[in-house]
């Protein structure tokens, strides 16, 4: 099983062209969601964008930053953050939906992580 990319969004559910970070140094939360390339139905996963600009300003007033959930870009450019996504994606696979949900949850905030029915 796959999975694929349905949507990339802000967390507020903006389309990725309609950022525009104000300075060099910017964070950014965005949601993709994603979904088995053979089936209905999808899930969010959620990751920020961060610049090394931004990294710099956070760490003089921190000793320590968790990469998790992070990608590093030196621009916010919407089709080459997309172009990532996708091919990041499109590397995990697995024999059910958990196993490949749980793979992309390595790099970014799956909504049913550590989730127990």
């Amino acid at each position: 099983m796959t999975a694929e990319l349905r949507e990339l969004l802000t967390l507020e559910h903006e389309p990725l062209e309609s950022v525009r970070p104000e300075s060099a140094a910017f964070r950014v939360s965005l949601r993709a969601l994603i979904g088995p390339s053979d089936s209905p139905g999808e899930e969010s996963f959620d990751f920020d964008v961060c610049s090394p600009a931004w990294l710099e300003a956070e760490l003089d007033g921190q000793a320590f930053i968790s990469g998790r959930f992070l990608l590093i870009a030196r621009d916010f450019d919407p089709k080459c953050i997309e172009e990532y996504v996708r091919k990041r994606i499109s590397q995990e696979s697995g024999s059910d939906w958990p196993t490949v949900a749980d793979k992309i949850a390595r790099w970014s905030r799956w909504e049913f992580e550590d989730y127990r029915p």
